[in-house]
């Protein structure tokens, strides 16, 4: 019997991460996001971005979680904390799981997976943005995060209010 497996991403699989990215904003941020910008995206520009990603060497990590069908649900994303301001270590860039992967702990192994790589790096502390109306924010409280900020990030022409949550030890984690 075939299982849902997480493990690392290769290029093979951009067009997966391209797919559950695209699909996860269309389906996430819908009445968060405005509905023109949502309606612009599509899944040449997705697939370039995951392009350059892999081109990067950023030192960031993607795991991705696959189903018993070979199909790419979901990926987690992250690696050097991008706010520089801020005394802290990694962040996770992103988190997204398809509907059909959703409630089923899949999001909760993906975090733990990526706070083991954060911590064989050598990193102690992470954070993550997340729009505050998007219902993960719970999940990221339940995780351990806890709010650090929150800051006005530019979408499709509109501010939408995004918060930081951050991680202090992931050595507790």
């Amino acid at each position: 019997m075939n299982s849902w497996i997480i493990r690392n991403a290769a290029p093979k699989d951009i067009p997966g991460l391209a797919d559950v990215h695209l699909n996860s904003w269309l389906s996430t941020y819908r009445g968060i996001v405005p509905d023109h910008y949502l309606d612009s995206l599509n899944l040449d520009s997705r697939i370039e971005l995951w392009t350059r990603v892999f081109a990067s060497d950023n030192g960031s990590a993607t795991l991705v979680l696959e189903s018993p069908s070979g199909r790419i649900a979901g990926f987690i994303n992250g690696g050097p904390s991008r706010e520089k301001d801020l005394d802290i270590e990694a962040e996770v860039y992103s988190l997204y799981l398809l509907q059909e992967a959703q409630g089923r702990g899949y999001g909760r192994e993906l975090m733990t997976r990526m706070i083991g790589y954060f911590r064989d790096k050598g990193y102690r502390s992470m954070l993550v943005w997340v729009l505050e109306e998007n219902p993960s924010v719970k999940f990221y409280e339940k995780m351990g995060g806890r709010f650090l900020m929150k800051k006005q990030l530019q979408i499709g022409g509109e501010y939408v209010p995004e918060l930081c949550l951050a991680w202090d030890d992931l050595e507790s984690n």
